[in-house]
Parts: C-alpha cells; sequence; structure tokens
C-alpha cells in the first residue's frame, strides 16, 4: 500500500513539474512576442499558459499588457485585476492598471494605482504621481471650493 501511495505522489509530482516547465516555456513565449511587437501572437500564447496555470499572476500581467498595446484598455485591466487578486503586492502591474486607467480618462483611479504601485516598491510611479496627480489633487480642490 505504502509502495503505491508513493508511486502516486512521484506521478503527481512529475504532472505538475511538467506543467510548471510548461507554463514557464509559454510565458517565456509570450514575453518575447511582446518584446517583437506581436501582441496578437503573445496573446493567444498566454491564453494557453493561462489554461495550464491559472493561478500564475505573470500570465495575466503580461497577457494585459499585450492588450495595453493593442488599445484594449479594459481588457488589459480585467487581466491587471486577476493578476492583483492572485499577487496583491504586485507593484509592477498597479503601476500598469495605473496607465490603463489613465488611458480611460480615470485619472482618480490611476493616481490611486500609482500611489499603492510606488508604496509596494515600484520607484517609476513617483514620476507619474508628481506629474498627473499632483495636479488632480489641486482640480479636485477648485471643484470643492466652488
Amino acid at each position: 500500500m505504502k509502495k503505491i501511495i508513493f508511486v502516486c505522489f512521484l506521478a503527481i509530482m512529475a504532472i505538475s513539474s511538467t506543467a510548471q516547465t510548461d507554463v514557464k516555456e509559454l510565458l517565456d513565449q509570450g514575453i518575447n512576442l511582446i518584446t517583437k511587437k506581436e501582441y496578437k501572437k503573445a496573446i493567444e500564447i498566454l491564453d494557453q499558459a493561462a489554461l495550464v496555470s491559472p493561478d500564475e499572476p505573470e500570465v495575466y500581467a503580461h497577457r494585459g499588457q499585450a492588450k495595453h498595446y493593442l488599445n484594449q484598455f479594459k481588457e488589459a485591466i480585467e487581466d491587471y485585476n486577476i493578476a492583483l487578486r492572485l499577487q496583491p503586492d504586485y507593484a509592477e502591474v498597479y503601476h500598469l492598471r495605473g496607465l490603463a486607467k489613465g488611458e480611460l480618462k480615470d485619472n482618480v483611479g490611476a493616481c490611486e494605482d500609482w500611489a499603492t504601485a510606488y508604496e509596494k516598491g515600484e520607484s517609476r510611479a513617483l514620476e507619474l504621481i508628481v506629474e498627473f496627480c499632483e495636479t488632480e489633487k489641486d482640480n479636485n480642490k477648485t471643484k470643492k471650493s466652488k
């Protein structure tokens, strides 16, 4: 009986290891396609990666990035949201989601995401906060005083 359990355990570990290898390879392919600006192909590959490993936040972060480059901002935000549900401290994704929200003219949401990104260690967000969010605060103060 112990032998059967041990063999089953080894089989499960082998399957798990193969799935991890597959998702890593698919993720690498997707990132490579994004680098080559082949965004639609990247999305197809990253869709496959999401099927293989639906709990991998990087898959959704990069798929969101590819959608972002195709100006599919709402769809990108949906992927970023999934990545953040899976990994709430993913600073870079807050930064990216803020960029997509900015494209959709959701300045308040963008500024909130950039502030979170910066708090979690994404230093690039500070430049955006200074450039866009200080103005947003000033606009809100002006609206309230009227």
